[in-house]
């Protein structure tokens, strides 16, 4: 397994950018913004699909994969092959994997975080941000494709992304609005076109995504 010094050596210094999944990243074209970070952190399914698929919209680089479901089985999906430098472990609620590459947060950084968004739940989104804010020093910490559930709906879209009624959007947006360094972390704004937005929130699991990842390898 791998150790938080590990994790902190190998950040040090850099810059890092983690890429949510909202649909707001599919109206734009992200690719040279997100790449040209030293490190590039992706959550959950949206690192499943991203390897080939939108590409333009959410960049092909990525150095770290923080994992959130609950199921071993769901997350080896997700990671398939394996070939990220790590992969991050945030949610205590997740089973646990054995990829030595692994590293699964300390319960105690969970609890603090859920306790400071009022014993609400925390998604994977907030609980990453909230690792690389604490744990590690870095040159920058930057994030795309978060709007903390504005959003978000009941299907999920491409990067896999769908509403869950045990995060609150709130909590988390004045968590992190408390808790950033404005001159060392933004989040990257987005344009939202609403009719291509609702054309993009399909089930990710549909016959035409399965298609086209199939013809994509």
């Amino acid at each position: 397994m791998a150790s938080l010094e590990d994790l902190q050596e190998n950040c040090a210094g850099k810059t890092i950018i983690i890429v949510g999944n909202s649909s707001s990243l599919l109206n734009n074209n992200n690719r040279t913004l997100i790449d040209d970070y030293d490190i590039v952190v992706r959550i959950n399914r949206g690192y499943q699909y991203g390897r080939s698929l939108y590409s333009e919209h959410i960049g092909s680089k990525t150095n770290i994969l923080s994992i959130g479901v609950k199921t071993a089985n769901q997350a080896n999906k997700i990671i398939g092959s394996n070939v990220v430098d790590y992969i991050l472990m945030p949610i205590i609620h997740s089973e646990n994997l054995s990829w030595s590459n692994t590293y699964h947060v300390a319960p105690d950084a969970y609890n603090i975080l859920k306790q400071s968004l009022g014993d609400i739940k925390p998604s994977t989104g907030i609980s990453t941000y909230n690792f690389f804010n604490r744990f590690i020093n870095f040159a920058r910490l930057d994030l795309i494709g978060f709007d903390f559930f504005n959003t978000s709906a009941l299907q999920r879209n491409q990067l896999g992304h769908i509403k869950v009624n045990d995060h609150d959007g709130v909590s988390e947006s004045l968590f992190f609005e408390s808790s950033h360094d404005p001159t060392k972390t933004i989040i990257h704004k987005l344009t939202l076109n609403n009719d291509l937005y609702l054309s993009n929130n399909i089930p990710i699991y549909s016959q035409i995504n399965k298609n086209v990842v199939k013809n994509s390898k």
